[in-house]
Order: C-alpha cells, then sequence, then structure tokens
C-alpha cells in the first residue's frame, strides 16, 4: 500500500517536473522572432528522456552484459536515432498533438513569482541531478 502511494507521488512529482521542463521551453523559445516553440519544448523534453535511456542502457550493458556500445559506430548510429525519434514521436502526441500543450502553457503562465522560483529550481536541480547520475554511471561503467 505504501509503495503504490510513494509511486503514485513520484510520477505525479515526475510529471510535473517534464511539464515544466516543456513549458520552460517553450517560454524561452516563444519570446524569439520566427521561432516554433513547441517544437523547442518537445525537443528538450525529449532530450532529457533520451538522458535516461542512455543511463539504462549503459546499465544494462554494465550488469547484463550485452554488448550495446561495442557495436561498430555505423551499425550504431541508425539505432540511436531511430529511438530519439521515437521518443520525439511520442512527446509529440503526449503535448502536441490537438493542442495538448496549451493546457501546460495556460497552467504555468499565470503562476505566481514564488512558485515560478520554486518550480525553477526543481526543474534545474533535476537536470544537474540527471547529469551527474550520467557521469556516475558512466565512470562505473568505464572502470
Amino acid at each position: 500500500m505504501h509503495i503504490k502511494l510513494f509511486n503514485m507521488i513520484v510520477m505525479r512529482k515526475l510529471k510535473h517536473i517534464f511539464n515544466y521542463i516543456f513549458y520552460m521551453a517553450y517560454a524561452k523559445e516563444e519570446k524569439s522572432w520566427a521561432s516554433v516553440p513547441v517544437l523547442q519544448g518537445l525537443l528538450s523534453l525529449s532530450l532529457i528522456i533520451n538522458l535516461y535511456l542512455l543511463i539504462a542502457f549503459i546499465l544494462i550493458e554494465m550488469f547484463f552484459k550485452v554488448p550495446i556500445f561495442s557495436l561498430p559506430k555505423e551499425e550504431l548510429f541508425p539505432y540511436i536515432i531511430l529511438i530519439a525519434t521515437i521518443v520525439l514521436i511520442i512527446n509529440y502526441f503526449i503535448y502536441g498533438y490537438k493542442n495538448k500543450f496549451a493546457v501546460i502553457i495556460d497552467k504555468y503562465k499565470t503562476e505566481s513569482e514564488e512558485n515560478k522560483k520554486k518550480n525553477r529550481l526543481t526543474t534545474r536541480v533535476f537536470i544537474i541531478l540527471s547529469i551527474v547520475l550520467l557521469i556516475i554511471v558512466f565512470i562505473i561503467g568505464v572502470s
């Protein structure tokens, strides 16, 4: 019972962080002239998700001895492009399809300054910890 509740809380917080990453990229790009803010939001979010997929692949190679990254670059590169494209398409259907992103933009556009600071701090800490986790997993995997 407690594990299920914990998972619900964690998933809700992750969804909030992903939504806010999308919003931050959207809002920053929206200020630019002749830009496509939805695309920037989707690309930023896809980058974070691909970072976690990279961590997962490194862990799979380390613990299950599956030779993922030992393939030649010519064979590995198309798979990387395919996976990144699939993540982008999935994010498009979650956020972009039928302007679903408008609800997220409306929610965060009217947030208070206090909430804005708190959300930006949470999001930045999440991104920094994600990069640190990747570095740690990479170092452990190399050694």
